[in-house]
């Protein structure tokens, strides 16, 4: 028997074993699952749901650099009084308290909700949905937050319940008001969020409704993973001899100067602090090392045991360095394809070269030296090899053998890209070989797909130190590839 006096959360405490006792309302809940499950899918960090555990539905959401987060939603099949409303948001506040860091968002979903709310829920609305338009602290905000303060101090409530709000609740106060049928919410859902299957037949919408909540159904308080919905989802189209819709690709912004986005639908990583700024001012190595390189690992972990596509779309902005590590970790042979958008059209690491394809001209030079570490400069575009050999006796490479490879033409296409990028790695393998190389010191300029499309194939040779350009005859150690 659970302990009456057990702490909050708990999947034992009576809250959260409700729907172990009443099956009344399950249809609603359902319905409100399934006209949300394509936007859960179309989240790329979407990964897992289970119903009947905590709350209602709970969804686990990944997160770069921060692991997993969860959203629950509450299903209420009636008009919300102000008391039950009010419970609601107190049950919330005890969860997050019991558990913090578990939940990033709280959700009630229902028909309807009491007269005497409806001001809280417009000014919560009006304030929330325009509120990152303006400045931080600005007077707009301030005075935007005090308004909405007195509204719920008005109501006998908190500064901490205001916040709570306004930070943390999702309320849907009509949902599916106008009593359409569930299929139908989904299939429109699906339309709006999933545009991949808008050529689907009706009936195979139909068929691919009833195949969900048949799942949905079978599996009350158990986890279903994001590929066994993606299975069911897809199925059916099979099952009909349709072709497939191809998988979207999964998006990775890279944020150089904003603040990572709670509700983005793409996986954001926060490198503010490996762009630089202007003065170009870079963390450690070690720091490159355990952050950067440690969270790329990480998101392909997640990919390789969450998701059925290995297909990524990269976005925002990077230095070289960065891009150099993307395209390694994300690499061929692993599997991966990495798409890139350049100059209004879609560059992809598996454009491969055909027979048409040009070859790209490349100078080598070599120069002997003493030791095992090998010195790597590339310039696409530009001769870097003055300001790279300025820079190596403060790095205590002076001595070492060196390569410099320079392209003088611009890269024309990404089979270009990868004729250059090919004709590069096989250069260098061949000195390391030569040379018997332990470890690649690599200086790169050239333009950012570039670097990304070689990291893509720089495997299976000598552990790769990454530097960034500071100031004339002055590089700095980064990120080290393998």
């Amino acid at each position: 028997m659970a302990n009456e006096h057990s702490e909050s959360p708990s999947l034992l405490e009576p809250e959260s074993r409700g729907g172990d006792i009443a099956e009344s309302g399950f249809a609603f809940q359902e319905q409100v699952i399934l006209s949300y499950l394509p936007i859960w899918l179309a989240s790329d960090g979407f990964t897992v749901m289970v119903r009947e555990a905590i709350g209602d539905v709970e969804v686990k959401f990944y997160s770069p650099g921060y692991g997993f987060v969860i959203d629950l939603v509450e299903a209420k099949n009636h008009t919300l009084a102000p008391a039950e409303f009010w419970n609601e948001i107190r049950r919330f506040q005890e969860l997050d308290a019991g558990s913090s860091s578990t939940y990033r968002r709280f959700t009630i979903a229902c028909t309807g909700i009491s007269e005497s709310l409806q001001p809280l829920l417009n000014a919560l609305r009006r304030v929330r949905y325009s509120w990152d338009f303006y400045p931080p602290a600005s007077g707009v905000q301030n005075n935007s937050f005090k308004d909405y303060l007195r509204i719920i101090t008005k109501l006998r409530k908190t500064e901490h319940d205001a916040r709570f709000l306004f930070d943390k609740v999702v309320i849907q106060p009509n949902f599916n008001a106008a009593h359409t049928p569930g299929e139908a919410l989904f299939a429109q859902a699906l339309m709006d969020h999933l545009s991949e299957y808008q050529d689907v037949p009706s009936r195979i919408v139909r068929e691919i409704y009833t195949n969900l909540d048949q799942l949905l159904r079978s599996r009350k308080n158990q986890p279903i993973t994001r590929l066994e919905l993606e299975t069911a989802l897809r199925s059916k189209i099979t099952s009909a001899h349709l072709n497939l819709p191809p998988f979207r690709p999964i998006v990775l912004t890279t944020l150089s100067q904003e603040a990572p986005y709670l509700d983005a639908p793409e996986l954001q990583l926060d490198w503010r602090s490996f762009f630089g700024g202007e003065v170009r001012s870079y963390p450690p190595a070690d720091v490159w090392n355990s952050q950067l390189i440690s969270e790329l690992y990480a998101i392909r972990s997640w990919i390789l045991k969450h998701r059925g596509n290995r297909r990524i779309r990269l976005e925002g902005n990077r230095r070289l360095s960065a891009a150099l590590s993307l395209g390694f970790v994300f690499s061929a042979v692993a599997g991966f394809a990495i798409e890139i958008n350049y100059r209004g059209k879609t560059w992809a690491t598996d454009a491969y070269a055909t027979a048409e394809t040009p070859a790209y001209p490349l100078n080598f030079h070599r120069v002997e030296g003493h030791g095992e570490q090998l010195v790597v400069t590339i310039g696409i575009l530009r001769n870097i090899v003055a300001d790279v050999e300025r820079s190596l006796e403060a790095l205590h490479l002076t001595d070492s053998p060196m390569l410099h490879i320079i392209g003088k033409e611009p890269i024309l296409s990404p089979q270009h890209a990868n004729v250059a990028t090919r004709t590069i790695k096989d250069t260098i393998s061949a000195e390391v070989s030569r040379i018997g190389v332990r470890r690649i010191h690599l200086f790169f300029a050239g333009p950012s797909h570039t670097a990304l499309f070689l990291g893509h194939r720089l495997n299976a040779i000598a552990p790769i130190q990454c530097y960034e350009f500071v100031a004339a005859g002055s590089y700095v150690p980064t990120c080290q590839l393998g």
